[in-house]
């Protein structure tokens, strides 16, 4: 399987971050990568775990894993929702888990993918679609 780093991509997440003001975050912990899986999903968020950040010796991270021949053929506003959902599934404490889906999870999307649907003509969501392309 091809894997490559995304930088653009990052670029994105660190824009959605700061526009969402999703603090929690630490965006400069997020990675985006491109693959070729054969993964019927868009995106997937991968975190390290505990264990793995106490034998690397570091902190927690995340790798938001976007699937080229899914994810390439959505226009600009299905990307932006793909990869805030991923985000969303970053659990507040920022300690590498991942959260799962359930009510809470859906309500919190709803409420940034509605910020989000008031900023679709922004300059700021343009450049988003730009680097996601």
């Amino acid at each position: 399987m091809r894997v490559i780093r995304d930088l653009r991509g990052e670029e994105a997440v660190r824009l959605i971050v700061k526009l969402l003001k999703l603090n929690y975050i630490h965006a400069d912990r997020v990675r985006v990568v491109r693959s070729n899986s054969k993964s019927m999903a868009y995106a997937r968020l991968w975190g390290l775990s505990k264990v793995l950040q106490v034998g690397l010796g570091i902190g927690p991270y995340y790798v938001i894993e976007l699937i080229d021949r899914n994810f390439n053929k959505l226009d600009c506003s299905e990307k932006v929702r793909i990869v805030v959902h991923e985000l969303m599934h970053i659990p507040k404490t920022f300690s590498g888990h991942v959260r799962p889906h359930n009510e809470v999870f859906e309500k919190e999307l709803r409420k940034c993918l509605k910020t989000l649907r008031k900023l679709r003509n922004s300059n700021e969501i343009k450049r988003i679609c730009e680097l996601l392309s």
